[in-house]
């Protein structure tokens, strides 16, 4: 317990800056969208009334009102970039144990006890890099609306707080739809983290071939589950919920077991 909670401490401060840069600048360009928003609208509204030489009133009722779902329109695409960013992370934080200067794996693959503290130090520090990801994400929309409520006159404002419909997928106050989303982050987390470990443990062209066919049998049970439950066509919406979520999670349980049985036996020093 000691060695795990050593190397999840030592995972986050060897990343905890960059980590932090990048959640930054995305908050802070997330923020500006908003900003640049209100003044663009703003400008249009006293451009509409120099041309067409009408009042304020009848230029807002033309151009019409902005509101926060439309000045926050970009932070969709923000936060998929920063989506993208958190997967490269998740492959990169195997890969610069081998190519670092240091060859860091070599020393931790040669600590005393089981190699499973690796795994579970990497994979926890992505998680709690994932929900600082959520959770300041969430904090940005609550204070991008204050500045949008600031900024923007009262007559030029959409009175309803709404966001897009891909942000309250994301950010919805549901516990259990937070939970899932979790989940399902560090699902794709634990299928990255075997397929590097599936690479690493077979190398070169043998080790692509076997990410290859890795992936392959994930996409067969996918489209195989989907296929065979529509062609039976006997099973309730309830019930294919469920059989869905079965199938998940021992996928789910499949990749940990992979991955730590490569760590121990395939990977060497």
């Amino acid at each position: 317990m000691k060695q795990y909670l050593m190397l999840t401490n030592e995972e986050l401060k060897r990343s905890w800056k960059m980590i932090v840069s990048v959640i930054l600048a995305m908050a802070g360009i997330e923020i500006l969208t908003v900003v640049g928003r209100v003044i663009y609208h703003e400008r249009q509204v006293r451009e509409y009334m120099s041309y067409a030489k009408v009042s304020e009133s009848e230029a807002i009722r033309t151009i019409g009102k902005l509101s926060f779902e439309q000045a926050s329109s970009y932070f969709s695409y923000i936060i998929l970039i920063g989506i993208v960013l958190v997967i490269l992370y998740a492959v990169q934080i195997w890969y610069r144990d081998w190519f670092g200067e240091s060859k860091y794996i070599y020393r931790i693959l040669l600590l005393p006890g089981s190699r499973a503290k690796i795994f579970f130090a990497k994979f926890t520090s992505l998680a709690l890099v994932i929900i600082s990801f959520i959770g300041l994400q969430w904090v940005v929309i609550q204070l991008s609306y204050v500045i949008f409520n600031w900024l923007i006159k009262e007559d030029y404002r959409a009175s309803s707080f709404d966001i897009s419909m891909a942000l309250k997928q994301l950010y919805t106050m549901n516990v259990i739809d937070l939970f899932f989303i979790l989940l399902l982050s560090l699902f794709i987390v634990s299928v990255l983290f075997m397929l590097v470990l599936v690479e690493r443990s077979y190398r070169k062209a043998k080790g692509l071939i076997f990410v290859i066919l890795e992936i392959a049998f994930l996409l067969l049970i996918t489209v195989g589950s989907v296929y065979v439950i529509e062609k039976l066509d006997i099973f309730l919406s309830q019930e294919i919920s469920a059989i869905m979520l079965a199938i998940f999670v021992l996928y789910f349980a499949y990749t940990i077991w992979k991955s730590l049985r490569l760590l121990k036996w395939k990977i060497s020093v």
